[in-house]
């Protein structure tokens, strides 16, 4: 299964970080992120805020993929 998150759906998620008391891949796993894709989003809000008339139309959507069984039961 794939989540979108818009550019600011990213930005709200990467502000509750500061606030949540566990490491950065309990917070992942909260909130059904793979670490990768955090790091990677943490980075270009990073560069957004270095460049703020940088927008990029293919970091509109971001995905997101979640872990589920991928074993076929025929």
């Amino acid at each position: 299964m794939k989540t979108y998150r818009t550019a600011a759906q990213w930005l709200e998620l990467l502000q509750q970080r500061s606030n949540f008391k566990g490491t950065n891949i309990e917070f992942c796993q909260h909130h059904n992120v793979a670490i990768t894709t955090y790091y990677k989003q943490r980075a270009l809000q990073a560069e957004n805020q270095q460049n703020p008339n940088l927008i990029k139309a293919r970091f509109q959507r971001y995905i997101i993929t979640l872990y589920s069984d991928k074993s076929n039961h025929h």
